[in-house]
């Protein structure tokens, strides 16, 4: 499935600039966005095999709200470059719409 590819995708992206954080934020900020990221994407690989996956979807939908917070608030703290900041948002807006869809189409 798609969301499954894009997810992964974004998440090695993501894993590759929260190395760059500053190293006292590193185990606080860094490590819930990195374990927010790889729990969205395993929820909806697992979600993509199951027939009754509405709970699945649902938890998914609010590890990416933690995730929109999460790196804002990295942008704001400095740790995140405003085109990291802008491609990240864009790649969370696309996973949300992706996942809207599909939880609209699950319901």
């Amino acid at each position: 499935m798609l969301i499954v590819k894009k997810a992964y995708d974004f998440s090695k992206w993501l894993l590759q600039h929260t190395g760059k954080f500053p190293k006292s934020y590193r185990f606080s900020v860094a490590v819930r966005i990195e374990n927010t990221m790889l729990e969205f994407t395993e929820l909806v690989a697992v979600a993509n095999m199951r027939s009754s996956r509405i709970s699945l979807l649902r938890q998914a939908d609010e590890g990416l709200t933690r995730l929109r917070f999460l790196v804002r608030l990295s942008y704001e703290m400095g740790f995140l470059n405003l085109k990291s900041y802008e491609f990240a948002s864009g790649e969370i807006a696309e996973l949300g719409r992706m996942l809207g869809g599909w939880l609209k189409k699950s319901v």
